[in-house]
């Protein structure tokens, strides 16, 4: 090989690497019509939806799917300049601050933002699906600059584990958690009482936790314990608990009901996940909270080493 060209090999080889440890967020804004027909689609988490979480979201009995998807259908909105503006302004502060910390992050090829009012999922602030972040109107209103940046870290941490799974298995072992290459099975007990979050399209991951003096392999689960009556909120039903596996990765099960330790029998569950925030119905939520400290140089937390090990996998 000639030396001009050899040069001209390392030059290129240079610049795509600087590309790609470069690569910026790519999002765009979803029209009314294109939102649409994202929220009805039927994926991962519209299909696996079970009557409790239908009947929640629409706060009566015996609700339908078809009744959900309509609500949600309707419940999307246009974006207004202002409100374009000021998440583009989000999006440029934390793009510079994870510039500033070279941190090298694989995004998805697009983003998409989706308005909604947020009915649909009970008037939170924001939730993912695919490779889109639904935002809620009255949130981006009210938000302050930083409490927006956060948000957005947030959600898109919920995507970039989506798309990624090796990214996954990587961050979720800074929590003591293994990512499984199939999904885990659980009886229908427990399917039945499920409570859906859109952000955790797969259950596939499990820790070893200290329960009675033993170690055990346990997933996480979010689920009520009561039956439901219209009128309560997400609050009143939401419990958190931790559903032991045996060595196959099968849920235990005494008396034909599947076993559900809560996270107080684990001697040992804040000495992995630490205390940084209180959102801890789930590894996907507790790292997302943390990736947003990373992302948002968020300072004085309990458990810096945490942040200091996602840095680290992203470097």
């Amino acid at each position: 090989m000639r030396l001009s060209h050899w040069i001209l090999s390392v030059l290129l080889c240079c610049i795509s690497f600087t590309a790609s440890a470069q690569k910026k967020i790519s999002y765009r804004f979803a029209t009314r019509a294109e939102a649409q027909m994202l929220i009805t689609d039927i994926d991962n988490f519209t299909n696996r939806l079970n009557s409790f979480d239908i009947n929640l979201r629409l706060n009566k009995e015996n609700g339908r799917k078809s009744e959900l998807l309509r609500l949600a259908m309707n419940e999307t909105l246009n974006w207004s300049e202002n409100e374009k503006k000021k998440i583009t302004a989000a999006f440029k502060s934390l793009q510079a601050k994870i510039d500033k910390q070279k941190l090298k992050i694989k995004y998805p090829q697009e983003v998409i933002l989706v308005k909604t009012s947020m009915k649909e999922e009970m008037n939170v602030a924001a939730y993912t699906r695919k490779n889109w972040i639904a935002l809620g109107e009255k949130y981006i209103n009210e938000s302050t600059p930083e409490s927006l940046e956060y948000l957005l870290a947030h959600e898109m941490f919920h995507l970039l584990t989506r798309s990624n799974k090796d990214f996954k298995k990587s961050v979720y072992s800074v929590i003591g958690f293994n990512v499984t290459d199939r999904e885990l099975f659980f009886p229908i007990d427990i399917i039945e009482k499920r409570i859906s979050n859109p952000d955790i399209e797969m259950y596939d991951s499990y820790a070893e936790f200290t329960i009675n003096g033993q170690k055990q392999k346990c997933s996480m689960m979010i689920y009520s314990a009561i039956p439901f009556s219209a009128g309560k909120t997400l609050s009143d039903y939401l419990s958190v608990g931790l559903i032991p596996l045996n060595d196959s990765l099968i849920p235990l099960q005494e008396n034909g009901q599947t076993v559900i330790y809560s996270i107080d029998q684990a001697e040992d569950f804040y000495q992995k996940i630490g205390k940084n925030t209180e959102y801890i119905i789930n590894p996907e939520e507790i790292l997302a909270d943390n990736f947003a400290y990373l992302v948002t140089q968020k300072k004085n937390l309990p458990n810096p080493e945490i942040i200091q090990k996602i840095a680290a996998i992203l470097k």
